[in-house]
């Protein structure tokens, strides 16, 4: 308890004092009434996720009618040489003329896509953008990463590229760490056998060469499987599609031919265009080499 000031007041002295008043205590009952029991929490169910459709494959009429998107095929990418033959002119394309031709893409308002894409589309169906288009580079020399690739990641356009395992490492050849470098820049990458022998004449004996080993070597560099590839040449044959199948590819290129009927996705169509093509001429062939029944 606090003291206090005694005060005088009318010769009579009152002491005024501030204490704590303590309550008494109160007996505990000697039986407490069960407490209620509290309300489980209300709480709403999560809601069950609705399972994703499995997409349906077409069938071999419905994936040959959707095999109109252009897919364009280059090979060599450099400056011409004095000792070019005709056939290597025709399939070399110095830098700048391959610039004025993707440029000729982009003007032109063509969206460069990916194979997967292409392949989704073909085979389940799915959307493509307005006025697509597949790029595509056979072979594997080395313009493929020093000119091709720079200028692909200027445009933003992904591509496709086929290189031969025979080649990987060798002078004026894509190198191991090449391949690394496209995929790492979102390119593609698919087999084009191992020493580009034309499969619609390979002797039994040698599918497993051609077929099996390049996809387990680009797999092996770039840590995923392969299962996409293109044909030497572009040529195949009715007994190259089983031994495409059962060496696991989901597709496959060739050039020029009209898509086998049965086996669409085995004989994706392609076109090579020429140096000599300027932007109009390359637009031309995008419209009207891929037309329904072209």
């Amino acid at each position: 308890m606090r003291r206090r000031h005694f005060l005088a007041a009318g010769g009579a002295l009152f002491l005024t004092a501030c204490s704590r008043t303590v309550p008494t205590p109160v007996a505990a009952p000697t039986t407490s009434a069960p407490l209620p029991t509290p309300a489980a929490p209300t709480t709403s169910a999560a809601p069950t996720p609705t399972p994703t459709p499995t997409p349906t494959r077409g069938t071999a009429a419905e994936i040959a009618a959707r095999s109109t998107v252009p897919v364009l095929c280059y090979h060599q990418l450099r400056e011409l040489e004095p000792d070019d033959g005709e056939y290597s002119r025709s399939i070399t394309f110095p830098p700048a003329t391959f610039r004025a031709q993707l440029e000729a893409v982009r003007d032109g308002g063509r969206t460069p896509i990916r194979a997967a894409a292409l392949l989704d589309h073909l085979e389940f169906g799915t959307p493509l953008p307005e006025k697509p288009v597949l790029l595509t580079f056979d072979d594997g020399s080395a313009g493929h990463a020093t000119v091709a690739l720079p200028l692909l990641q200027e445009l933003g356009f992904p591509a496709m590229f086929f290189p031969m395992t025979v080649v990987l490492d060798k002078p004026n050849w894509l190198s191991r760490d090449d391949l690394r470098r496209l995929d790492a820049a979102g390119m593609e990458i698919g087999a084009h056998t191992w020493d580009h022998q034309r499969l619609d004449r390979l002797p039994d004996d040698q599918w497993h060469t051609q077929l099996d080993e390049p996809a387990a070597t680009l797999a092996e560099v770039l840590g995923r499987p392969v299962d996409v590839m293109a044909y030497p040449f572009g040529v195949w044959a009715p007994r190259t599609l089983p031994h495409v199948t059962e060496a696991g590819y989901r597709a496959a290129f060739q050039l020029a031919e009209a898509v086998d009927p049965e086996q669409p996705m085995l004989t994706i169509r392609r076109v090579m265009p020429s140096p000599t093509w300027d932007g109009d001429t390359l637009l031309a062939h995008l419209d009207e080499d891929f037309t329904p029944g072209a």
